[in-house]
Order: structure tokens, then C-alpha cells, then sequence
């Protein structure tokens, strides 16, 4: 397709101008944007499959706090991300924010690339909840008990680990959580990341200064380079030093709060920020119910291509109707077969278990993993740029192919050759005629 847009977003307001000047921002940035008033919102959310809804609290004529709530606890829309804009910072904007169960707030004079950078991640939910309903359904056809139910874990402790904390630190998160956290401490930033990788954080929390500045953003790339913490927010509490937001941002730092410290805006970013983090995992445990052995393929455990034919179908559908992105990669192992015939079948196998648990660790959830063919695996990734996907792609094929595979009763390491196709959706395609151009397009 020439024309995808990287999510559609509603815009809540009665002030026509904000409206405008809001929609031609992100317009220009290939997001969708459906203007409502008030009254059309809840029709508009029900029927418009939004991505993100935005509501401006500035306008006098509506109670904007009111609608977030409303959309939150309506079954129909309550997965929805929201987020409030409004017109200056104030300890009231913050804790109303959170009493409705906003997903984030900002401030009308934002940076437009810091937007973009903070609802992304709302997005992603936004496109896993999609693929929850979509496997869900898909499974529950095939004879499998699934469930697209999400818990929110509201009110369990907080876990978080604090990493160089000054003095006054711990005690400040601890009273913005209302006591309801178990705060760890680690000063060193190489043991901080085998602690987040080891341990079941909610977020980690950076103290930043001149002394350490570059030891905070390589954690927070490498926390973005490990797959169980990709996802973890990422907290920095600056002294001020950060002159370059968006490259901290683009390092993988998830937040910014500078000293000294507002304890409402705090409250809000680290309350909210586990808020969704929580809600990736339950996700995930959610989709895990739609793995069961009608949907998986016996000998890698990855989704069937039964199974994946039909999912990728329905993405396929959804991405023409929204004018999303959908992108899908081919794996070929071409000297399975070769280690097949010198070893066995159950060598062959147990390494085909192993390649799928590396694909799977390196993709998301949302991410559709499949065996294809004797040793070929495929991967739709929904809602996802041609550009986004080739990262991934490459990141798999050079972890594959530079690491020494043990197999069972075979005694010696075993490596093997990667080769990899991608492509994206077009008009006209189908799943033949996609996954072909994916295979095709093998390097």
C-alpha cells in the first residue's frame, strides 16, 4: 500500500482552533486524525477501531476528566489508550490524571517528536489488545478455550529497583506510591542490568548527573537490546544535564523528571508507566491461552501454518481496511535437511525447537511466529514499518547465525546458515501471494 498511516487517533475537543492546529501536526506525520466534540466521542470510539484517543480537559463546555473516565470503564473501550492535554502543569491536572485511569498527560506547548516518542508504546498496546481479540477468536474456532481477558493488577506493590539514588530519593518514591512499593537499591549500573534481567521489576528509576550521565543512557540502550527488558520503563531523574532529550529518548530512556523533583508530576509518570507495563505482561498471559496444541505445530511449539495462515489473513484484511502496516519475514535454515540426514531426525527437531525459542525471544508478543515448511519459519509483524522489521530481521538472522547450537546426543557445537526474506503489504495481496514475495526476497 502507498498510503499507510501509522495510527489512527481521535481527538476530543470543542476548541476548533486547538483542533485544527493538533490534527495538521500529527496529519503531516501520517497519523489519521477523527476530530469529535464530546457527545460524538463514545460513538466515535465504539465504531472508528481508534488507536489512541486524545482529549483536550481545557474546554469549558465538558468535563474532560469525565470522559476519560466513561471510556475507561465501558468494557467496549476501557482497552483504549487515553491521554489528556491540557494547559499547564498543576498538582490537580496530575491527580485527577490518575484517578480516571489516563494513559498520560501533555502539556499543549509539547514537542511533537516527544509525542511521538511517548505513544508509542501506547500504540503497541493498542495493537496487542487487537491481536489478543483476533487470536482469541481465531483459536476459540479451532476448539481451544482461550481467553482475551486482561487483569490489571491494580493495587499489587510496586517492584522497583533504584539505581544511584542521592539522597532523599528512596524516600520520595515511596511516598509518591503511598508506601505501597518495595524499593531495591543497586550503585552500580553493570549489576543493575543482571539485577532488572534476573528479577520482576515494574521500572527502574535512574538518579542522573554530570558524573554519570553516559552510564545511564548505555544501561537504558542495553535494556533496550535485552529482550526481557525491552519493554521496562526506564526512568531518569535528572539534575539537568540532559541537553539532548530526544537522543536520551532514542536511547531508551522512557522518562525524563528533573530536580528538583514536582511530587504530582512524578506520582503520575511512574504510577502510569507501571500501569502499562503491567498490562504488556497480562497481555502476554492472555495470549498465551490461544497456545494450545490445536493452534501449535507439534515439533517447534511455534504457531501451526494452519493457524498462522488464517491469523495472517485477518491482518492482511484489517491492515487494507485501516491503511496499517503489515510486514512479514522468512527464515530459511537451508542445512537442516544436511543435519538431518548426518545426525537424525530427533537432532533435527531438538534444533528446530531451539531456532523457534530464539525467534520467539527476539519478537514481540503481538509478533506471529510460525513453522513454515521443514526448516523454514515465518513472522508477521502487524502494525509495523518496512524499515522497523528489517532491524528485527537482521537482529535474528545475525543472532542465528553466529550462535553454537547444542543438540542432543550430537557432540559437538552446531551452526547453522540464515537466510531471510521480508516484504510488506501491497493492494491486491493475499497470504499466498505475500508470504511468496517474503520467500522470494530471500537474501
Amino acid at each position: 500500500m502507498s498510503s499507510h498511516r501509522i495510527a489512527n487517533i481521535i481527538v476530543a475537543s470543542t476548541n476548533t482552533e486547538n483542533l485544527e492546529k493538533f490534527a495538521t501536526r500529527l496529519e503531516k506525520y501520517h497519523y489519521t486524525v477523527l476530530g469529535c466534540d464530546n457527545s460524538a466521542l463514545m460513538t466515535k470510539a465504539t465504531t472508528a477501531h481508534p488507536d489512541l484517543i486524545v482529549i483536550d480537559v481545557t474546554c469549558d463546555d465538558f468535563d474532560g476528566f469525565e470522559l476519560v473516565n466513561e471510556l475507561k470503564s465501558d468494557e467496549r473501550t476501557s482497552h483504549l489508550p487515553v491521554v489528556v492535554l491540557a494547559e499547564q502543569k498543576s498538582d490537580n491536572l496530575y491527580a485527577r490524571a490518575i484517578d480516571v485511569r489516563a494513559d498520560d498527560v501533555f502539556i499543549h506547548s509539547f514537542d511533537i517528536q516527544e509525542f511521538f516518542i511517548h505513544i508509542k508504546p501506547l500504540l503497541r498496546l493498542s495493537t496487542m489488545y487487537m491481536e489478543l481479540d483476533n487470536r482469541v477468536k481465531l483459536a476459540k474456532s479451532m476448539g481451544v478455550d482461550a481467553s482475551n481477558e486482561v487483569s490489571s493488577d491494580e493495587g499489587t506493590r510496586y517492584q522497583i529497583l533504584l539505581i544511584a539514588p542521592k539522597d532523599g530519593d528512596r524516600a520520595t518514591i515511596e511516598a509518591v506510591l503511598d508506601g505501597n512499593c518495595h524499593i531495591d537499591i543497586c550503585e552500580d549500573f553493570f549489576a543493575a542490568e543482571d539485577q532488572l534481567t534476573t528479577g520482576l521489576y515494574d521500572a527502574a528509576i535512574c538518579a542522573l548527573d554530570e558524573n554519570n550521565m553516559e552510564n545511564v543512557l548505555s544501561l537504558s540502550s542495553r535494556a533496550r537490546n535485552n529482550p526481557r527488558l525491552f519493554n521496562l520503563p526506564m526512568l531518569v531523574i535528572s539534575d539537568g544535564n540532559i541537553k539532548d532529550r530526544m537522543d536520551a529518548y532514542r536511547r531508551g530512556v522512557t522518562r525524563i523528571v528533573r530536580r528538583p523533583l514536582n511530587q504530582s508530576s512524578l506520582k503520575a509518570k511512574l504510577k502510569m508507566l507501571v500501569r502499562r507495563q503491567r498490562l504488556r505482561w497480562n497481555v502476554r498471559k492472555a495470549m498465551d491461552t490461544t497456545r494450545q496444541s490445536e493452534t501449535l505445530e507439534e515439533v517447534s511449539n511455534a504457531y501451526s501454518k494452519d493457524f498462522f495462515t488464517a491469523n495472517l489473513t485477518n491482518q492482511i484484511e484489517n491492515a487494507h481496511k485501516w491503511q496499517k502496516n503489515l510486514t512479514v519475514v522468512f527464515f530459511s535454515i537451508p542445512n537442516i535437511p544436511n543435519l538431518r540426514e548426518q545426525f537424525s531426525d530427533t537432532a533435527a527437531e531438538h534444533l528446530i525447537q531451539q531456532i523457534h525459542q530464539w525467534i520467539g525471544s527476539l519478537t514481540r508478543v503481538e509478533d506471529t511466529v510460525a513453522l513454515f515448511g521443514d526448516h523454514e519459519f515465518c513472522i508477521a509483524l502487524p502494525d509495523t514499518p518496512l524499515e522497523e522489521a528489517q532491524i528485527v530481521m537482521h537482529r535474528i538472522a545475525g543472532i542465528l547465525s553466529y550462535t553454537d547450537f547444542a543438540i542432543v546426543d550430537v557432540f559437538q557445537p552446531i551452526s547453522i546458515w540464515v537466510e531471510s526474506g521480508i516484504t510488506s503489504v501491497e493492494l491486491g495481496d493475499d497470504v499466498d501471494i505475500l508470504v511468496k514475495r517474503a520467500r522470494k526476497n530471500i537474501d
